[in-house]
């Protein structure tokens, strides 16, 4: 039997240690407000607030399993492994690379691409940000998932089993949970990088047209563009509200 425990403690443990890409994942794409630009870095707020929490349970969990993990050797007198470094920097990471897009041919002009950065953001970034999250949503379910599986083959008939499976479906609750929100943030996000580029766009053409000599007709086309942009962010500040709501 404590075989079997010990080999059910150490299975809880190789799950915990993945909590550790969970923790870098989402420290990268919370880390640089920037990338959404002055006119839009507003909207990520309400967002990079509720992160704060989300952060706090994974580390309240991640701390859990640690105890419950620390307590399973204790109660049979087994030292528990040293943590193995190298296996946890060799962890797969979560965080999705950046592809640059094909910009416009104004855009490489360095002065206005490094306005647009500034004013606008980066959808590429951003896009890169909102897989990331889908990424740790996946990963928190897999993990939920494979807790579930091991306290239904794993856990023997011993003394303290039940306040265990207690313990454990708690923590298995409240990582399904983080799964949830951290999908809804991969879709607020993706939803905020489509604003970000919708303004990149609106702007560009604004410098473009300026830049020209503006006709009748293009000033009726860039105030056309700006009343369909402010209907769609209407729309959309509407829909992100709802879901931080949720």
């Amino acid at each position: 039997m404590t075989g079997q425990i010990v080999r059910h403690a150490g299975r809880i443990e190789a799950v915990r240690v993945r909590f550790v890409a969970v923790h870098e994942a989402s420290a990268v794409v919370v880390g640089d407000e920037t990338v959404y630009g002055r006119l839009c870095q507003w909207i990520i707020h309400t967002v990079l607030e509720k992160h704060a929490r989300q952060d706090e349970l994974v580390a309240y969990v991640e701390e859990n399993l640690r105890l419950i993990v620390g307590g399973l050797y204790d109660l049979y007198g087994v030292r528990a492994p040293v943590p193995d470094l190298a296996r946890e920097a060799a962890l797969p990471s979560l965080v999705e690379p950046v592809e640059d897009s094909a910009h416009a041919a104004m855009e490489r002009i360095g002065p206005l691409r490094e306005v647009l950065d500034d004013l606008t953001g980066l959808p590429d970034v951003i896009a890169a940000h909102a897989s990331t999250w889908y990424n740790i949503a996946v990963e928190q379910q897999a993990m939920a998932d494979e807790l579930e599986d091991f306290l239904t083959h794993d856990v023997p008939e011993w003394t303290g089993a039940a306040e265990h499976v207690r313990l454990m479906s708690h923590n298995i609750e409240a990582i399904r949970g983080l799964s949830s929100v951290s999908a809804a943030f991969g879709e607020i996000t993706e939803s905020v990088g489509v604003l970000v580029a919708q303004t990149r766009r609106l702007v560009r053409e604004l410098v473009i047209g300026l830049a020209l000599a503006p006709s009748d007709a293009t000033l009726w086309r860039l105030a056309c563009r700006i009343a369909v942009y402010g209907v769609a962010l209407d729309a959309t500040l509407t829909h992100l509200e709802a879901r931080l709501s949720d």
